[in-house]
């Protein structure tokens, strides 16, 4: 894939994130920006180009299944996880990614679909 059209598909994917999980983000304030402080970089965000891909790359009903591919894939490389593998934000449910999985696919998903339909 072209480096613009990648970078269209980012920006397709960081629209429908915005729709879909941050408009539902604990951290969001009242006018619709993000909460978290400016040392601190969203996860969704911060993995934007490989999201999709790892979601791309689990084809399962359960949940559990993009959970363990999120940990391994993206986690893993995380600035905020140590190297026992523990991270912070995860556990207290702070990392955006990790928490609203389940509208992450939605959000991919809807993406794709429209991809879909225009090809």
């Amino acid at each position: 894939m072209a480096n613009a059209e990648r970078a269209n598909e980012d920006r397709e994917y960081w629209r429908a994130l915005q729709e879909c999980v941050c408009s539902v983000c604990l951290d969001r304030r009242d006018d619709g920006s993000c909460g978290l402080p400016r040392a601190r970089v969203c996860g969704l965000k911060r993995h934007l180009p490989v999201i999709a891909d790892v979601v791309h790359n689990v084809d399962s009903l359960r949940m559990d299944d993009y959970l363990t591919a999120v940990q391994g894939s993206i986690c893993s490389r995380c600035p905020d996880q140590d190297a026992a593998g523990r991270c912070e934000y995860r556990e207290k449910a702070q990392c955006a990614l990790y928490t609203y999985l389940p509208l992450v696919l939605d959000a991919i998903e809807h993406v794709d679909d429209k991809k879909w339909r225009k090809g």
